[in-house]
């Protein structure tokens, strides 16, 4: 299957070098959960992307509950979910760890959780339409994160 990657920004301009500072921290990478074949795909893609840094790579799925179920899950539903996201995380070659949120909404909980403006990389099917993907990495982006889409036919 062939693949592009593409980088979201709102402000393509680049700080002079003398503002650049030195990195103290790791270079922080974070894969939204899609669906299973286009998160392994954009893990593959982020964990590309880490090598030669100093990289943490998270996995992060958003569950979203309905209003009238309370936002503390069930055992069983939670120990599903992390199995499945752990088994995901397991494919890449590199270490992640894996975050799962219980939220009400998919977009504000993303929005709420990337306080640290870390590189977010989103796989996303090649389709003529604005996937429900394309439409996350946009609004991230607009609100100041760093978003690479990953389209795969």
């Amino acid at each position: 299957m062939p693949e592009r990657i593409a980088f979201l920004s709102d402000n393509p301009r680049v700080p002079e070098p003398a503002t650049f500072l030195p990195l103290q921290r790791p270079l922080e990478l974070v894969v939204p959960y899609t669906n299973a074949a286009l998160t392994v795909r954009a893990l593959a893609a982020a964990a590309e992307l880490a090598q030669g840094f100093a990289a943490a790579i998270t996995l992060i799925a958003v569950h979203v509950l309905p209003y009238p179920a309370p936002l503390e899950c069930q055992g069983g539903i939670r120990a599903s979910l992390e199995a499945e996201l752990t088994a995901l995380a397991r494919t890449s070659p590199v270490a992640v760890r894996v975050e799962l949120v219980f939220a009400r909404d998919r977009e504000e909980a993303y929005l709420d959780v990337l306080r640290r403006k870390p590189l977010i990389v989103i796989g996303a099917r090649d389709r003529w339409w604005r996937t429900r993907e394309e439409r996350l990495a946009r609004r991230l982006a607009g609100k100041g994160h760093s978003v690479a889409v990953l389209k795969v036919r």
